[in-house]
């Protein structure tokens, strides 16, 4: 996979607007827009939030001489909620519209930009609050997407706010009669994040029809490119819950998409995908399970890199499930030295 085009790129991200993207990732957003989106279709983004994504790639696209006006749909239900307080401070409440915020930070873009109020369904986990505060409600206010917005074929999507197995199967339901074999670009933003097995499961699960060609390394971004039609009844047979996945499988699925990560040299992808069996288990009702993958992942953990997956999956166990792990000796001793070299680094 193709790990290094846009680190060169000159781009300065706009820090007022706030983020849940990782430097690199705002560098590679930009590229796609200004090099890798043809002109030739639209790019569909799902889940924007505040608009630091869709800033990226509407201002690579705006620098690619393209004609953009009107070919960047961003799709969000824009329902502010409890946890998003945490990385930005808005005056409204739990429940209402952040949509406005985010078209004011898409103001230098109105013209490329175009929003679209709307939810992917989601399957409930019973007794988990984190899969609760991040999911749409059924009683919520706002239209499912049912149709993929604009017009002609989808050459990016940008896939960001799909938060469960059903949504993901949904998204790629309804965009299915408009991306094209051999362009569209699949871009999975959660790929790598300990929290989302069903991003990594599903491209797993589609691996005869999609193939692997851009990993942000500094970040959870895994891109695919459709290399062949995926055919209807391989999308309608999808299990509509989480519950109905055979565990085996899931598993199976979600160790495939490590290896991929591994073949590509990313062994701190692998041990972040590695995982995803926690959340994966814990969802399917099996927490000794979950527990058990936890440890595994953890006597496993490759040295000296970054252990805050880690260690939110550990949180996640403790807060959620009442299961507490003993972090080993190791890693508040690599944490240290970690440390100790970027403020070297830094002070270079």
């Amino acid at each position: 996979m193709e790990h290094r085009a846009w680190k060169s790129v000159r781009f300065v991200y706009l820090h007022e607007i706030p983020t849940m993207l990782q430097p690199e990732e705002t560098r590679y957003l930009y590229w796609l827009g200004a090099s890798v989106w043809m002109g030739t279709g639209i790019v569909l983004e799902i889940g924007p939030w505040l608009g630091g994504s869709t800033v990226c790639l509407a201002a690579g696209m705006h620098a690619s001489g393209r004609p953009a006006d009107g070919r960047l749909h961003a799709v969000d239900n824009f329902l502010w909620r409890e946890f998003m307080a945490a990385r930005a401070t808005l005056p409204i409440q739990p429940g209402e519209s952040f949509e406005p915020y985010f078209l004011k930070n898409l103001s230098d873009y109105e013209d490329i930009v175009v929003a679209h109020a709307a939810t992917l369904p989601d399957e409930t986990i019973e007794g988990d609050h984190e899969a609760t505060a991040k999911r749409a409600a059924e009683e919520a206010a706002v239209p499912r997407l049912d149709v993929a917005p604009g017009e002609g074929p989808i050459e990016i999507l940008f896939i960001d706010g799909a938060k469960s197995w059903r949504g993901m199967s949904h998204l790629l339901r309804i965009v299915r009669e408009r991306v094209v074999p051999g362009k569209t670009l699949l871009v999975c933003q959660d790929y790598k994040y300990w929290g989302t097995y069903w991003v990594p499961m599903m491209m797993s699960r589609l691996r005869e029809y999609v193939e692997p060609v851009h990993n942000v390394r500094g970040a959870t971004t895994v891109a695919f490119r459709l290399a062949r039609e995926i055919p209807r009844a391989v999308l309608d047979n999808l299990e509509d819950h989480v519950a109905r996945i055979p565990t085996g499988d899931g598993l199976a699925l979600i160790d495939t998409a490590r290896q991929l990560l591994l073949q590509d040299g990313d062994s701190l992808g692998a041990a972040n995908v590695s995982l995803c069996r926690v959340s994966f288990l814990a969802h399917q009702g099996k927490s000794d399970a979950a527990a058990v993958a936890f440890k595994q992942a953890q006597e496993s953990w490759p040295a000296f890199v970054s252990a805050e997956q880690l260690e939110r999956a550990r949180g996640y166990l403790r807060e959620e499930k009442g299961i507490n792990i003993r972090r080993p000796r190791r890693f508040p001793i690599e944490k240290k030295l970690m440390d100790a070299f970027h403020a070297l680094k830094r002070g270079a």
